[in-house]
């Protein structure tokens, strides 16, 4: 090895280890949420076959959502943002916001917002689904999308367990009669 041996890179060498280890605290302190590990476990463990975590399944809220808006004399609705509301799903981490239900056509328009980390299970749809990226990143199964990546999945098709590593959120066009597996 060169190092050794070479007195001119070895005191290179030394005169930067005090400058590299300080640099571990030049970075600000942040606190970790406290459902954090509770997640990484979750992930090296898996997903349950219990009966217990069957009974435990997500709340797919927008099942029983009914149109939120009184449609107007010109035939549109209007959300302002700034009313806007997310709900819990029952996933720690993941929220919805209502934008539309066409209980008719078996519809729900919604934005879906995920935290680092999160993921939604596999599940089978009811009818086409439609999703498009606004802001992060998600990872469908081989597919990592990104802020402006769309992707469309027909009546039948299932998507795999769903994961963001850095956040996302999402506007989805969907059944209410989609199935989680």
């Amino acid at each position: 090895m060169h190092l050794p041996s070479c007195d001119v890179c070895r005191m290179e060498v030394e005169s930067l280890a005090l400058t590299a280890a300080q640099l571990t605290h030049a970075a600000p302190e942040i606190a970790l949420p406290p459902e954090l590990w509770n997640r990484v476990l979750g992930r090296i463990r898996g997903p349950s076959t219990t009966r217990d975590a069957q009974s435990t399944r997500p709340n797919q809220v927008w099942k029983e959502w009914v149109a939120p808006l009184g449609v107007g004399p010109n035939g549109m609705s209007y959300a302002a943002g700034a009313e806007a509301r997310f709900e819990p799903t029952g996933i720690d981490g993941i929220e919805v916001r209502r934008l539309a239900v066409d209980r008719d056509k078996d519809q729900v328009t919604m934005l879906v917002r995920m935290a680092a980390g999160t993921s939604y299970p596999a599940h089978r749809h009811g009818g086409p689904e439609e999703c498009f990226v606004l802001q992060g990143d998600i990872h469908v199964g081989a597919v990592h999308m990104r802020a402006g990546d769309f992707q469309r999945a027909e009546e039948g098709s299932q998507h795999p367990v769903q994961t963001t590593d850095t956040g996302c959120l999402l506007l989805i066009v969907s059944s209410t009669s989609d199935e989680i597996l």
